[in-house]
């Protein structure tokens, strides 16, 4: 069988588990469509990865073990890790790389991310036509795309990897908004932001600062780009007060979903909260976004099964070596510790939907 016949049998076997996982009858056939066009073009750079890239995504993970993020030789780990997982993660509903706040569990994954970035972070920037909004660590650009369509807004991507980018570009080329309504720039936010002071008006993240280097310095420089009265939202991963570091299980779980969800830090809200108002800013609101008792292990169920399904689907392929034996080693890799993070937040020791809302005073 030719590679191409081989890679549209294993896109319509995948395909085919996405869109029976994404809520079909919820969904609009554009949306099934994208879904559909998406996950083909993951699963081919996935098939056509090249053997080097497949073991230096697997050493990336050694990142996860370390609790804090230390310079060059860790940021070429992030760029390793995120140029496969972010394939990876396109074949079912997470190529936005993070699991939502729980919104409306009839949704899906990728449902409930749609839902939260209108409800719950862009209408809460309070940002429409003729302003500029900063996405910092915008990934393959997809929540700025949203927020742009539907706030009207300028959106600029950040992001330290240059591929990313570019998949950023091109869809946002295909859609007619690249160069109006959203702009990408390649650029590490552990070094000052390349934009002019007061430049911003609103900004957000999406479970991307768990790299940074010095939270205070960062801050800073969000507040020296940003407007007077501007807003910002954060959504990031935090460990809550359940968490005891003398347990050992507790240390287990966070080893295990650390490295599912690719973080390093893992802070505190009264952390963040703490150095915002060092900073200069007003906190006006922390809490947890999801509005399901505080609880995502359902999404992350929802976000599991797909991948084991996937994965046995991959196994009996490479079995009968009819795809390469690396699909089958990457998506074991991304399946690890998925358990662990189900358990975690059923037991409220972490979460990846804490949002913090603080605003520049006028």
């Amino acid at each position: 069988m030719s590679n191409f016949g081989l890679s549209t049998s294993l896109l319509g076997l995948v395909a085919a588990i996405t869109i029976g996982t994404c809520g079909w009858n919820q969904q609009s056939p554009g949306v099934l469509w994208y879904r559909f066009s998406t996950s083909a073009r993951a699963l081919h750079a996935l098939y056509t990865l090249p053997q080097e890239q497949v073991d230096t995504f697997l050493k990336s993970y050694e990142l996860f073990d370390k609790e804090n993020y230390t310079g060059d030789e860790d940021g070429e780990s992030i760029l390793s890790y995120y140029q496969v997982v972010n394939h990876l993660c396109a074949i079912g509903e997470v190529e936005k790389m993070y699991i939502p706040p729980v919104v409306d569990l009839n949704l899906g994954v990728f449902g409930n991310q749609l839902l939260w970035e209108e409800k719950g972070m862009a209408d809460k920037l309070e940002v429409g036509a003729g302003k500029a909004v900063l996405d910092v660590g915008c990934g393959r650009g997809r929540i700025a795309h949203h927020v742009a369509k539907y706030t009207g807004a300028t959106v600029v991507g950040l992001n330290i990897d240059k591929t990313q980018i570019r998949m950023a570009e091109e869809h946002a080329k295909a859609e007619g908004m690249l160069g109006t309504q959203l702009e990408f720039v390649e650029g590490n936010y552990n070094n000052p932001l390349p934009f002019a002071n007061e430049t911003f008006d609103g900004l957000y993240h999406v479970q991307a600062l768990t790299y940074v280097q010095d939270l205070d310095r960062l801050l800073l420089e969000m507040f020296r780009i940003l407007k007077p009265g501007a807003k910002m939202s954060f959504l990031d991963w935090f460990k809550l007060d359940n968490y005891r570091p003398d347990d050992p299980h507790h240390r287990h779980l966070l080893r295990e979903t650390k490295a599912v969800i690719g973080a390093v830090r893992t802070p505190s809200p009264d952390e963040y909260t703490d150095a915002l108002e060092r900073a200069g800013f007003k906190v006006i609101s922390s809490g947890e976004a999801s509005t399901d008792g505080g609880h995502q292990w359902p999404l992350v169920k929802q976000m599991e099964r797909f991948f084991l399904v996937a994965q046995a689907v991959v196994s009996f392929l490479t079995e009968w070596k009819l795809i390469p034996g690396h699909f089958k080693v990457l998506l074991e890799r991304l399946n690890e510790g998925g358990a662990s993070f189900v358990e975690s937040d059923k037991l409220s020791l972490f979460t990846t939907s804490w949002q913090i809302i603080a605003q520049k005073p006028q």
